[in-house]
């Protein structure tokens, strides 16, 4: 993962500091973003609170984590992620403490809501910025190894949370096990030695209008995905149960993560034989396929299909997008660039859940795969034009 010059010791630390991230990065998934969908259906039955309120409020975060994350980029970009992801990691561990003791649903939007500026300095973006600037063109193999582990959060989530309550644990106690996680994540998180001594090049400096444009373009396309992703991950497992009484359904996000996993170790093996961008189009369109299938009916086995395939193209996409930005968003303050490019997808994410819940109550199963079916084809239409204009700008 170092380069060619580096010593039989640098390899080694390059190895343990990228391993850390990585599982750092699976406990603040698995605690941050993952908990929540998770534990949905076992507080809304213990709590009585509403479904469109708590998913509101899981929106709120998610909005509040994209907003932040350009600022989150920009502390990468000037040096100090080191110390603003360790004081995250705390903060977000404490707010989940004060969501699981919260006695009102005030009390819980309020923790779940300022849980996203803890999300925007631990989560992909800066951590994807830090191995940008430490491997440059090589950091491929350890952005790849990292979703590589983080995918396995919804494998973890999923099947413990169950198992917990289960055992007769309350979404209280499941969420003060979940925030000790979360602190654990904390003290894996490695020092970032080299983080003054790149300090110097990666200096920010203002984009022009035109780096802007392009910034934002590229970004409303990744983002359209992860709306359609993030609305299948909150609402399809609930649909599932009652527009076709699958009552295993609850258990199919599980598969996302492995799915994802597979997804990335199938681009680990053909990637130095595919161009990204035209890899990158091919599986925009693939991500038409799940709500096609889901459309078609069936049991178990066509939506255990769907959820594999999203899960297989989405894992890409992770690993795609901060390397596409790096090659079609070069230059000083990239950081921070990316950043922009997560607050968009965020934004998309955030209100994923409610616009879901919206449609799904008038509309149901049906209305949300159509919602799912329009976002992926104007993203994929999106991604298309953004590369065709910029192969034209760079031929100019």
């Amino acid at each position: 993962m170092a380069t060619g010059e580096s010593t039989g010791r640098d390899l080694r630390a390059d190895r343990i500091f990228v391993l850390r991230h990585a599982v750092a990065q699976l406990l603040f998934w698995s605690s941050f973003y993952y908990l929540m969908p998770a534990l949905l259906p076992h507080l809304l039955a213990q709590s009585g609170w509403s479904d469109v309120a708590v998913s509101g409020a899981m929106s709120s975060g998610v909005l509040v984590w994209a907003v932040l994350c350009p600022f989150a980029g920009g502390v990468v970009d000037r040096g100090g992620a080191e110390r603003a992801m360790r004081l995250a990691g705390i903060c977000g561990a404490v707010l989940l403490l004060l969501a699981a003791w919260a006695q009102t649903f005030w009390l819980l939007a309020v923790a779940l809501v300022l849980l996203g500026g803890p999300m925007a300095m631990t989560l992909y973006d800066p951590c994807f910025s830090l191995m940008i600037r430490r491997f440059g063109p090589e950091a491929r193999r350890p952005i790849t190894l990292i979703t590589l582990i983080a995918g396995f959060a919804t494998l973890l989530i999923f099947p413990l949370v169950s198992a917990l309550a289960a055992a007769g644990l309350g979404w209280r106690w499941i969420v003060v096990i979940f925030a000790v996680i979360a602190l654990l994540a904390t003290a894996i998180l490695p020092s970032d030695p080299q983080g003054d001594e790149n300090l110097q090049a990666t200096a920010c400096a203002p984009p022009g209008k035109e780096q802007r444009a392009r910034t934002i373009a590229f970004g409303m396309a990744f983002a359209l995905m992860m709306f359609g992703h993030a609305a299948l991950l909150f609402q399809l497992p609930a649909q599932l149960v009652e527009a076709r009484g699958l009552s295993g359904a609850l258990m199919l996000p599980m598969v996302l993560g492995p799915a994802q996993v597979a997804g990335r170790l199938m681009w680990e093996r053909v990637q130095s034989r595919l161009h990204s961008e035209p890899a990158a189009l091919v599986l925009f369109t693939a991500m038409l396929l799940p709500p096609l299938l889901l459309f078609l009916g069936g049991g178990m086995g066509m939506a255990l299909l769907a959820l594999v395939i999203q899960g297989g193209c989405y894992g890409v996409l992770t690993i795609l997008r901060p390397l596409l930005g790096a090659h079609w968003l070069p230059g000083a303050g990239f950081a921070r660039r990316l950043g922009v490019v997560a607050m968009i997808g965020l934004l998309m994410m955030g209100v994923a859940p409610t616009v879901a819940a919206w449609v799904t109550s008038g509309f149901g199963l049906v209305g949300l795969l159509v919602l799912v079916l329009l976002a992926d084809g104007a993203g994929l239409a999106l991604l298309a034009g953004f590369m065709r204009r910029a192969r034209r700008e760079e031929w100019t």
